[in-house]
């Protein structure tokens, strides 16, 4: 019922024998008491983890070879220095969206007979649901997404890469939550900005250059170096549905792609 890295239990000669999959993360309201006020102030709510539990088990009629199936999972799961490594977390019912989860505690194996069984929990620290595929890549003939996706015949797709010689308009449409996208730019263009949603980036103006702005993890590379210091870089979200972002500047001669993964709680 799970994937791991793409890889089912049953690689591992294990079987999941009932699993959870919540549909929120967990959340911690800020709240203050008043002596002699009824009830509580509200200053929000804090988005923690998303936590996962598995029951697994194993069988198999030689005990060194369960110990060595047992072992070899609890390997996998952990990078060279042993600790907890980022996984892709998927389920078979859902194969479109993937967490990235984390080990978060220990194993510990209840051995009867010729049978081990484990409780495996798994944290996501980030803890939203992200699409196999860029939003651009949602068409026709994909191998990423199919049949088995929930996108099914419903999305509306985006724009992919665009070569630009005008100021232009592009749609992007978002399936899921609020999100930051990477953009990709190449070419030359005078006083370039790009906006939508009241939010904004100016890159000013350069020729025959390569950029990757990130926009999740503020981090933008030109011509294969870092170079936030060379942009106005805030914010900049796409929100839920259809996003109209502006091109604007002089002298445009652009490709550019707004890669964006839907994500989900």
């Amino acid at each position: 019922m799970i994937i791991l890295d793409g890889y089912k239990l049953e690689h591992f000669g294990l079987v999941c024998e009932s699993q959870t999959n919540p549909l929120t993360p967990t959340f911690e309201n800020k709240t203050l008491s008043i002596p002699g006020r009824p009830g509580l102030y509200n200053f929000g709510t804090e988005i923690k983890e998303k936590t996962f539990e598995f029951q697994v088990g194993a069988l198999d009629k030689n005990k060194t070879l369960l110990q060595y199936k047992l072992r070899e999972f609890t390997s996998f799961l952990l990078n060279e220095y042993g600790k907890p490594r980022e996984i892709k977390l998927s389920y078979e019912y859902e194969p479109d969206v993937y967490y990235n989860a984390f080990l978060s505690a220990q194993i510990n194996p209840e051995r009867v007979l010729r049978t081990g069984k484990f409780t495996l929990m798994m944290v996501a620290y980030d803890p939203y649901a992200y699409s196999t595929a860029f939003a651009d890549e949602i068409l026709w003939g994909s191998e990423v997404v199919t049949f088995q996706s929930h996108y099914k015949l419903g999305h509306n797709g985006s724009d992919g890469l665009k070569v630009i010689n005008t100021p232009t308009t592009l749609n992007i449409y978002n399936d899921g939550l609020a999100n930051k996208p990477i953009i990709e730019i190449s070419g030359s263009a005078t006083n370039l900005v790009i906006s939508a949603n009241g939010y904004s980036i100016n890159l000013g103006t350069f020729a025959n250059a390569s950029w990757v702005i990130d926009c999740n993890k503020y981090l933008v590379i030109k011509n294969g170096t870092s170079a936030f210091g060379e942009v106005n870089l805030r914010e900049f979200i796409l929100l839920p549905g259809n996003n109209q972002v502006d091109i604007t500047g002089s002298g445009i001669n652009i490709s550019i792609r707004i890669k964006l993964r839907d994500k989900y709680t």
